[in-house]
């Protein structure tokens, strides 16, 4: 037997394994039943994913037309509740308005008659304090209208005086029955109780606006 024939032994088996294997390979793996069934498999999975598609761009437009509706109501109800707010504040002012202007007027009516009806007791009250600062002084002298300064003068000479000091009363038509105007060595006082009302009335009336008259609907202004 020579070299070539035992280098080049033929398996003839394995030749024809192979060349089945080969064709095997190159046949058609797919009958057409199964091409039907791919075909339809694929219709149904696109079908399925352009329905999901859709689904989803549908979902994210109704959304975003839920989220435009909710932010235009949101808008109408902050410009509901501004106007609400600010027709609430016009309001109450008003009302605060109207009860300083009813404090005014009361005013008007109650501190007048009060400085009549109290006057005398604040005057009182009024000679009693200066006569305790003028402890000391030698002289005292307290001005009043004419009818309290006689009244006053005889009840000092009714009480007597202290040692070494003299009190003089003067009647002066000037003055209210409510005022006392006194000096004595080391000071001088002025009171008046309808002064003092007067200055309350006037603060009243000063922070007592005229109320804001309510808008009536269908009118204008030019």
């Amino acid at each position: 037997m020579s070299m070539t024939h035992l280098l080049f032994v033929r398996d003839f088996e394995a030749e024809i394994d192979a060349e089945i294997l080969y064709a095997q390979r190159q046949a058609v793996t797919h009958t057409a039943d199964d091409l039907i069934i791919a075909a339809a498999g694929a219709r149904t999975e696109g079908h399925a994913a352009g329905l999901a598609e859709g689904l989803a761009s549908g979902w994210a437009e109704a959304l975003a037309s839920i989220e435009a509706q909710r932010l235009e109501a949101m808008g109408g109800l902050g410009v509901a509740v501004g106007a609400l707010l600010s027709d609430n504040a016009a309001h109450c002012q008003r009302l605060e308005a109207e009860m300083a202007a009813f404090a005014a007027d009361l005013a008007d009516k109650v501190f007048p008659d009060l400085a009549r009806h109290l006057g005398a007791c604040r005057v009182e009250e009024e000679i009693a304090r200066v006569t305790r600062r003028a402890i000391g002084s030698p002289s005292l002298e307290i001005r009043l209208a004419p009818a309290l300064a006689q009244a006053l003068a005889t009840d000092l000479a009714a009480m007597g005086l202290p040692s070494g000091q003299t009190i003089r009363v003067l009647p002066d038509a000037t003055l209210e029955p409510t005022e006392v105007h006194a000096a004595w060595q080391s000071g001088r006082s002025r009171y008046s109780f309808a002064a003092i009302c007067r200055s309350i009335q006037t603060l009243i009336r000063k922070n007592a606006p005229l109320p804001t008259p309510p808008v009536q609907a269908g009118l204008t202004h030019d």
